[in-house]
């Protein structure tokens, strides 16, 4: 159980780490250009554990897998990743990273109005728990009031990120629930080459003036947040393998919490953290914990 605890908590400070990282660097490299590096990065990563975890998996790894992985893998790194990604650079870490708060909040909406679930108590109370956070997180400041029209397109693309990694989550467990199809380690290293693969096809051009004409450094940056982020995977799986949902995912949700405490130490010269955005960020958080553990107790 305690390694669990600290595999999540490794998790969350992963993720959340490399969108710090990833704010600096996007300063001087596009956006999708640096989405490719962490896509490269984890990729190499979270395959090799495949290999030596899931090898007969893999070799007996059936035609249908592969068109579904692929589907996972444009929409997490071809879409909702960019997206998450142009975001940071437009309004920052602290303020694109609880934007994850939207995806139990799409959830909840999907099921209620599609799949005509009921949910419980602690999903509908923090439901509008959630919603209030974000608020209070895109509340307009005085003194940036010339910059809030490119912040609404930040918290734009922030939210289409939010709902394309909805989609891929809907698909990954149907294939890895439903279907049974494939392991878990197989699906996001795969879908982490394929998206990259077919990310790469469509930026090529971006990649190579990047290593032509970009400071090493900061494509240096993105390949450390992608290593940081692909730890993030592996140890969220790991800790999802060792401990109940309910202990492992309230964890692995405070990554917005911790991204906030990096920026405000890290990024001053780049973000400003206000008690506004402290409180909305803490709240949004608190609201995720409740619909999670809503949904599974």
């Amino acid at each position: 159980m305690v390694v669990a605890v600290i595999l999540a908590f490794v998790s969350a400070l992963g993720f959340a780490s490399g969108s710090v990282l990833m704010r600096i660097g996007t300063q001087h490299v596009a956006p999708p250009v640096a989405t490719f590096y962490t896509v490269l990065v984890g990729a190499i990563l979270i395959t090799s554990i495949a290999f030596a975890v899931n090898f007969d998996d893999i070799k007996t790894l059936p035609l249908e897998a592969y068109g579904w992985i692929t589907l996972m893998g444009i929409l997490a790194y071809c879409i909702a990743r960019v997206l998450h990604n142009t975001a940071l650079r437009m309004v920052g870490a602290a303020r694109t990273v609880p934007m994850i708060s939207l995806q139990p909040l799409m959830a909840f909406a999907i099921g209620f109005l599609i799949l005509q679930e009921r949910p419980s108590l602690l999903v509908t109370i923090g439901t509008p728990v959630i919603a209030g956070g974000l608020m209070m997180v895109m509340l307009p400041r005085r003194r940036d009031a010339g910059a809030f029209e490119i912040r609404k397109l930040g918290y734009l693309l922030a939210f289409g990120g939010s709902l394309a990694f909805v989609t891929r989550d809907a698909i990954s467990r149907h294939v890895l629930g439903s279907l049974a199809l494939v392991p878990p380690f197989v699906a996001s290293g795969f879908a982490l080459v394929f998206g990259g693969a077919i990310l790469f096809a469509l930026i090529h051009r971006g990649v190579i003036n990047s290593i032509r004409h970009q400071p090493m450094r900061y494509v240096g940056i993105c390949c450390i947040a992608g290593l940081l982020q692909g730890i993030a995977v592996a140890s969220l799986f790991h800790a999802l393998s060792r401990a109940d949902v309910t202990i492992v995912t309230p964890i692995y949700a405070s990554q917005p919490i911790i991204a906030l405490v990096l920026a405000s130490v890290f990024l001053r010269q780049l973000e400003s953290v206000d008690w506004l955005l402290a409180a909305g960020t803490v709240l949004s958080v608190a609201g995720v914990i409740l619909v999670i553990l809503g949904a599974t107790l």
